[in-house]
């Protein structure tokens, strides 16, 4: 089976990303593909580069970047979201006049379309709130 994982939930404060990662992992060891990740609504703040765990927590945002480098899994942002929030790319940064720039390596700013066609592409769609 061939999944689309679509996150919501915050990832301080719930546990959508941490069981998003456990079922993207379990699936790519029974043999299952993972289309994407997009991440929509609260769950844009994984891919806050400034966000630093405790030292006695997982870093979850390392634990999804080296999950989906290991198996080609693009991790795809919502751009409207991720900017309302504060998450800007280089690009985003520079048209918004700002000389920093927060979206983590690994992550990469699309829009909703992109949601769509990777939905498309799979035969079902996991969300996690």
């Amino acid at each position: 089976m061939n999944y689309s994982i679509f996150i919501t939930g915050s990832p301080t404060q719930s546990r959508a990303c941490q069981s998003a990662l456990s079922f993207a992992e379990a699936a790519i060891a029974s043999g299952h593909t993972i289309q994407g990740v997009f991440l929509y609504e609260e769950a844009v703040l994984l891919a806050n580069a400034f966000a630093m765990p405790p030292r006695d927590e997982s870093n979850l945002r390392a634990e999804w970047v080296a999950f989906a480098t290991e198996h080609n899994i693009p991790l795809k942002v919502c751009i409207a979201a991720a900017i309302r929030r504060g998450i800007l790319n280089p690009a985003e940064a520079q048209r918004h006049e700002l000389n920093h720039h927060n979206l983590s390596e690994g992550f990469e700013l699309e829009g909703l379309g992109s949601f769509i066609d990777m939905s498309l592409g799979s035969d079902k769609v996991m969300r996690f709130k």
